[in-house]
């Protein structure tokens, strides 16, 4: 098989035979490498196994056993399967094997489209909207899986990011278009000043790509990240994937969502959340990922061409207003 991502081959056999002497009755198997980490290359990395019609995915991080980062989350995956057990919709993947090296685990392989992909190949509204009805549902259970509490609500960070973003790098963005957006920003950050919101365990990267979508379940994965803080920041890092598809203005709502794909979400979801800060931190998380679309990234691919347009549309319509 030809090594595309350029992975350690002797390494990745080292340790797919050790799982399997550990946990099946088999040695014959092959691998594929599925995924590879943008910033982390040649640390981290996830391989498809087949053993005999059975798949598992073998999630590999050679810095682990320095930071604990994979044995953490393979607890996290451990104590969420028993707390979502009580679902019959929504769940976690298993976790089968953790190695003594601290180097990498092993959880059964979910062959079927993310959320994702989903949302963005659904051309029928009310089918997407199917896709954001579940992952609410499946967001909603994992909220609930410590205690709530509530926390304030810090926004400084975003207006940081921003003037990070505008001296440090040169945007596809015209400043004739960002600045009014930011002094918006800016305007609305008054309305929501000293407000606390929820907090609770969350995903921490709860993007479409981390939830699986099979017929009549959900599954949710990649819990590196994972931490308490406030609720909405999950909410948001899935909700911006709307910014992709089609919609008149008057079906978009003030924080840059299509009105039915969020009330969709929210059928299910039913933790307590302040909306005002929802919808700034959604208004904001968009201008901070189209103004992050630097002229070189955007010159390079079809995607950031794709995605500063779409987002673009979007941020127009949603800053002609405030909250």
């Amino acid at each position: 098989m030809v090594n595309l991502f350029n992975y350690n081959d002797r390494l990745v056999n080292m340790f797919i035979e050790e799982f399997v002497e550990a946990k099946c009755s088999n040695s014959r198997f092959i691998f594929t490498c599925v995924y590879k980490s943008a910033d982390f290359p040649e640390e981290r990395q996830v391989f498809l196994i087949e053993i005999e019609g059975q798949r598992f995915a073998l999630k590999l991080d050679l810095t682990s056993h320095k930071t604990d980062r994979l044995e953490n989350e393979f607890d996290v995956l451990n104590r969420l399967q028993l707390h979502f057990e009580q679902h019959k919709r929504v769940s976690v993947i298993k976790p089968i094997y953790f190695s003594p090296s601290g180097k990498f685990f092993v959880t059964e392989y979910v062959g079927r489209k993310t959320a994702t992909e989903a949302i963005r190949e659904l051309e029928q509204d009310n089918r997407a909207g199917q896709i954001y009805r579940r992952s609410g549902e499946w967001l909603n259970v994992l909220h609930s899986f410590t205690e709530a509490t509530h926390e304030r609500f810090w926004y400084q960070w975003m207006f940081e990011n921003l003037t990070s973003i505008i001296s440090s790098s040169t945007p596809q963005a015209l400043a004739e278009e960002y600045e009014p957006m930011i002094e918006q920003l800016h305007r609305d950050a008054i309305k929501i000043d000293g407000v606390s919101d929820l907090k609770v365990f969350s995903s921490g990267d709860f993007h479409g790509r981390n939830l699986i979508i099979d017929s009549g379940h959900v599954y949710g994965l990649d819990f590196t990240e994972s931490k308490e803080k406030l609720a909405v920041y999950d909410i948001v890092d899935f909700l911006k994937i709307d910014a992709f598809r089609q919609g008149k203005s008057s079906d978009i709502d003030r924080s840059g969502i299509l009105k039915y794909n969020k009330k969709m979400f929210f059928k299910l979801y039913r933790h307590p959340i302040n909306m005002d800060v929802l919808d700034f931190s959604i208004r904001a998380r968009l201008l901070i990922d189209w103004m992050s679309i630097t002229r070189e990234r955007y010159s390079k691919t079809k995607f950031q061409r794709t995605k500063f347009e779409k987002f673009r549309e979007r941020l127009l319509i949603t800053f002609q207003t405030g909250l």
